[in-house]
Order: C-alpha cells, then sequence, then structure tokens
C-alpha cells in the first residue's frame, strides 16, 4: 500500500467538505427559490450593491435578500465550476442570514443597513467565525476561526451577507491564484489564462459575476491586478483606513511595504458603498486598532464644467507596455479629452527604483518566515524568481549579476538579482531611507511639480498570463508595486478587451522595443520568439487601467473612477454583462 502525503489527504478531505457545502446551496435553491424566474434572476445578476438594496426596500416583487441570496448562491456555483474561485462555501448560513433579514423587514419595514441583503465575497485571509482560513495552506484545514475580523463584523451590522470565501496564491507572493490545497483559479473569460493574484478568486469571481461585491487585499497589486485580469473594479486605499483585524498574513510583522485592504465590484457603486461601510466606522475604532480616524468624507461630485487635469504614462522603462495595454490607457485619454479635461503625458518616476526598493525590503528576511508555513505543502512555481535570490550563495548571486549586467546586457534585471538577499538591521534601514526619498520624490513630481489631480497608467504589461507563465515573470507586477512603494490610493477601472486587429506589434512596436531601454531578459521572455504576449490568444481578454490618487485621497480617487467610468460609457463591464455575453465567449 503507497503512502499518501498528509497535505494530499488535507486536500481531499477539503474538497470532500465543499463539495458537500456546494450541494446543500444546490438543494437550499431548489426549497426556497421555486418563485425565482428567469427574469428575476437576470435582473438581480444586472443590479449593483445599491440597486439591490433600493428594490428591496421598495418591495419590488420578487427582490427579498432570500432571493438575492438564492440567485448568487447559484451563480457563484457555476462561476466556481468554470475557473475553480471559491474556498469556504457559507451558503447554508448566508440562506438563514437572508432569511433572518427578510422576516426583520416585515416585522419593521426598515433596513438593517446600507448592505441590506447583498451577498459579499471575502478573500480568504479574512477571519469568519466557524470557517477556516487556511490562505491554501494544507495543514491549516480544520482551524476555524474563533470570531469575526473586524471588516466582516461591519459588512453584517450593515445587513451585508458573506456567503463565500475566494482563492488566493501561495504564501500571497505572487499574481497567479494556486495553492496545493484548492488548486489555480482560472480565468472567467478563457480557462486558460490565470485571474491574478494575490486576491484572484475574488477577480475571477466578480468578473464571473458570482458575486455583487468583495473585499481583498493588496501589497503588490493583489487588488488591481485580478481586477485588471478579469474585467472588474477595485480600489487600493491607503494603509490604515480599512481594518485588517483579524486578516491573516504570511509574514506578519513586516511593515517596510504595507499591505492594505480594499474593496472589489462589478461598478465604482460597489465600490463606494462599501468603502463607506469600512470607512465610517473608523472614528469609533482607532482607539483600539490601527486606524486614521477619518469617516467617509463626502466630497463634491465632478461636474460637466469641472476641468480635471490628468498625467498618464504608458511606458516605465523596464518591460515595454503591450500595445493591448497602452491602447486602454489612450483610448481612457481621449474619451476624457472629449469631455473637455486636460490630459498630459509625462515621464513618471523611475519604476526600477520602486521595484528595487520593494525587492530589497521583502527579501531582508530571506522570506524565511513566508515560506515557514508551507511546511509540507509542495511550493508552487510562481514563487520561484520571486524567492531564488536569497537561497543563492552571495558569490553565485553576485556572479550571475555580474553576467547579466556585461555578457547579457540587463543592467535592470540585474539590479533586482543583486537586491535579492537577506540584510543586516543596518542595510534594512539604508533600503527604507531609500524608499523614503523615493516616495518623497515621487509625491513631489505628480502633486505639486505637475499638479495632476490623478495620474492614468496600465496596471501591468500585459493582460493575463497562461497558467504557468508567471515562475520567471513575477517583475511584471513593478507598475502596481511602484504605487504600493509610494502607498498611494489607486482605483482600476476595465476599459477594453483585446483585439488582435489593433494589439498585434507591428514594426514599430519592434523598433521601439529595441531601441528604448528596457529589461532585455524580461522583455524577450514577453515579446521574443515563444513569448507570452499573444495577441491572437488573448483575444477578447479584459483590460484595465489604473487610476493613481493621493495618500488619504479615497472619497476623491472614487469620484475620479466614476469620471473615467463616464467619460468611457457602455463596455460590456457592467453587472450582468458577463452573463449576457456567454454564448459569445469561450463557454
Amino acid at each position: 500500500m503507497l503512502w499518501t502525503p498528509n497535505w494530499q489527504v488535507n486536500r481531499d478531505l477539503k474538497a470532500v467538505e465543499q463539495a458537500k457545502a456546494i450541494d446543500l446551496g444546490r438543494k437550499l435553491y431548489a426549497e426556497y427559490g421555486s418563485d425565482i424566474t428567469p427574469d428575476l434572476e437576470r435582473a438581480i445578476l444586472c443590479a449593483n450593491a445599491p440597486a439591490i438594496t433600493r428594490n428591496i426596500e421598495q418591495r419590488t416583487p420578487g427582490w427579498t435578500a432570500t432571493n438575492v441570496v438564492l440567485v448568487y448562491v447559484r451563480s457563484a456555483t457555476r462561476a466556481h465550476e468554470r475557473c475553480n474561485v471559491l474556498t469556504e462555501v457559507l451558503f447554508n448560513e448566508a440562506v438563514k442570514a437572508a432569511l433572518d433579514l427578510d422576516a426583520q423587514f416585515d416585522k419593521t419595514g426598515k433596513l438593517v443597513g446600507p448592505l441590506h441583503g447583498v451577498p459579499v465575497s471575502i478573500k480568504d485571509q479574512v477571519d469568519i467565525q466557524s470557517h477556516d482560513s487556511t490562505m491554501g495552506l494544507t495543514h491549516k484545514i480544520n482551524t476555524p476561526a474563533t470570531q469575526d475580523a473586524t471588516l466582516i463584523r461591519l459588512i453584517k451590522q450593515a445587513g451585508g451577507i458573506p456567503f463565500v470565501k475566494t482563492n488566493v496564491p501561495q504564501t500571497m507572493l505572487s499574481f497567479e491564484s494556486g495553492n496545493p490545497l484548492f488548486g489555480r483559479s482560472s480565468n472567467p473569460y478563457n480557462p486558460e489564462r490565470i485571474t491574478g493574484g494575490s486576491s484572484g478568486g475574488e477577480g475571477g469571481l466578480l468578473g464571473s459575476d458570482g458575486s455583487v461585491v468583495g473585499i481583498g487585499s493588496d501589497i503588490g497589486g493583489s487588488l488591481r491586478i485580478p481586477a485588471h485580469f478579469s474585467g472588474c473594479y477595485s480600489i487600493k486605499p491607503c494603509a490604515g483606513r480599512i481594518s485588517s483585524r483579524g486578516c491573516r498574513h504570511f509574514n506578519a510583522g513586516f511593515t517596510a511595504v504595507m499591505s492594505s485592504m480594499g474593496a472589489m465590484g462589478r461598478s465604482v457603486a460597489d465600490i463606494e458603498l462599501m468603502m463607506r461601510v469600512q470607512l465610517d466606522a473608523a472614528p469609533s475604532l482607532a482607539a483600539t486598532e490601527d486606524l486614521v480616524p477619518l469617516p467617509y468624507r463626502d466630497v463634491p461630485a465632478f461636474g460637466p464644467k469641472d476641468k480635471l487635469r490628468f498625467g498618464f504614462f504608458t511606458q516605465d522603462g523596464f518591460c515595454r507596455t503591450s500595445p493591448a495595454c497602452e491602447r486602454a490607457v489612450r483610448e481612457t485619454v481621449e474619451a476624457l479629452r472629449r469631455q473637455g479635461h486636460e490630459c498630459v503625458e509625462f515621464e513618471p518616476p523611475s519604476a526600477i527604483d520602486a521595484m528595487e526598493c520593494f525587492v530589497a525590503l521583502t527579501s531582508a528576511g530571506r522570506y524565511e518566515t513566508l515560506l515557514s508555513h508551507l511546511q509540507g505543502d509542495p511550493q508552487e512555481s510562481s514563487l520561484f524568481l520571486a524567492t531564488i535570490g536569497p537561497k543563492l550563495p552571495s558569490f553565485v548571486r553576485s556572479a550571475l549579476a555580474w553576467l547579466v549586467d556585461n555578457v547579457v546586457g540587463d543592467v535592470q534585471f540585474g539590479r533586482l538579482l543583486r537586491a535579492s538577499k537577506g540584510r543586516t538591521v543596518k542595510e534594512m534601514q539604508k533600503w527604507q531611507h531609500k524608499r523614503d526619498e523615493y516616495v518623497d520624490a515621487t509625491r513631489h513630481l505628480l502633486w505639486s511639480h505637475h499638479a495632476f489631480d490623478a495620474v492614468l497608467c496600465p496596471p501591468q504589461a500585459t493582460p493575463a498570463l497562461r497558467h504557468g507563465e508567471t515562475w520567471n515573470l513575477s517583475p511584471l507586477a513593478l507598475k502596481t508595486i511602484q504605487f504600493n512603494v509610494v502607498d498611494s490610493t489607486v482605483g482600476l477601472v476595465p476599459v477594453t478587451r483585446v483585439d488582435p486587429a489593433l494589439d498585434t506589434p507591428d514594426e514599430a512596436f519592434a523598433r521601439k522595443l529595441a531601441s528604448e531601454p528596457g529589461s532585455s531578459l524580461v522583455e524577450k521572455r514577453v515579446y521574443g520568439p515563444g513569448g507570452v504576449y499573444d495577441a491572437e490568444a488573448m483575444a477578447g481578454l479584459p483590460v484595465g487601467v489604473q487610476i493613481v490618487g493621493r495618500k488619504w485621497d479615497e472619497e476623491r480617487v472614487i469620484e475620479l473612477m466614476k469620471v473615467v467610468d463616464s467619460a468611457l460609457g457602455e463596455r460590456g463591464f457592467a453587472p450582468g454583462d458577463f452573463r449576457k455575453r456567454q454564448d459569445e465567449r469561450v463557454y
């Protein structure tokens, strides 16, 4: 009899538990959902969070918290069958919570709060009482949280209904969501492609119309890359605006680059509502949690007569932005200019400087804390390049960096290779000082020298990659990491989809690729023979744009997201649009 490793035993046990919870959801739909017609289901899937609560409050026929939850139980199940995005499945208690809300509303005629009856999906790292927060670690099964995270408590107090938790990458240090416990999550637009990470399960679920609004986190692009890859919206607040009490981390105690909790959704309205629920509690929580005591501050909406000044850039000097991702920025710029706004192309702060700081700071502890959590789990390939540096003997690292600099001629990649190593406290302080200098210079350039209202830029060089292609491409997260280092508020809005007729590299692109500065190793992997960027293979994949704002300016960034969203007009990313277009897609 062959011996089965413990991680596989635990994986199989969790799979059985998850399958039972999903099957129970089907039974609950059959028991309570008899009056849900196809038209009602379609209407519920096409409603954003404010519209759901409004219809419940107005007693629109069929619009109850129970029916809304059941529709999303069914839709999340479909999304999971396609994309493998769920971890913990809370269908049973979600339906019970919805029934209780309906009974209370029938009795009082009043909503419990602004999220009354809204199903909410939650990144797996966030504690929900009586449920695991495994984060994909097989040895963490059957260790349920003893209490709700603060942000879960706020969601429930507002009438929201957490109904699923969603998948993450192993260690949450990559942008490919897969782990030995739950497997890999797939892109809703193409199952051969990834959903991004580390909030990749959230991105895939929301992009599939499998949830209304969700919670994720971001330390290097983890809210923005999944939204970019999967065609939804997100906001990365500054650290300290949303509570992280009860949210688990692989590198607890690391604060050199701060992680922040944030919102994901299918519209800006979803983002705004969730942010209001979370931020309005900050003043009362600040005495006991590390939060800025600022509630959601209403800022004047930008009207037709308000002329805004946007900065934008498409290239960062490290890896040339693909035609698809550059087009998304330029189409956004043209849409804003048609509305009378000023859009100024400018030379951005050095992205490689930010990435070098990020690598130096995150690798200072040799990833020992991060990787210690794996125990007997096999390490995912997506972690290879990100974690290999500190494992190399110093003379090997130095020799490789010299070869990369002087033989390959890629000084930028050589800088990252040298930066990826263990450090003394003195060296750590030196890099933190470099980070502070970079932060000050960037903020001065954007908000004082140029006096921009916001900056538009790509979230990554390419749309969604294939499964397994990230193993040596972790530096592609540079375009989002840059603004984690600065701790900027950043929104992400979906713009367009890959069109081979418009987005295939031409001779002009090839000339620029050959003549302009960049990391030759990374660019060859992306655009060289057999490279990962292929407009034909990527046809139809979503492409988004980052909207970068000032620190502590979440409310204004949300208003700026509205301006961009309105200028771009209807483009197939609204609630319910994925469901409408399914017949035209892979599925």
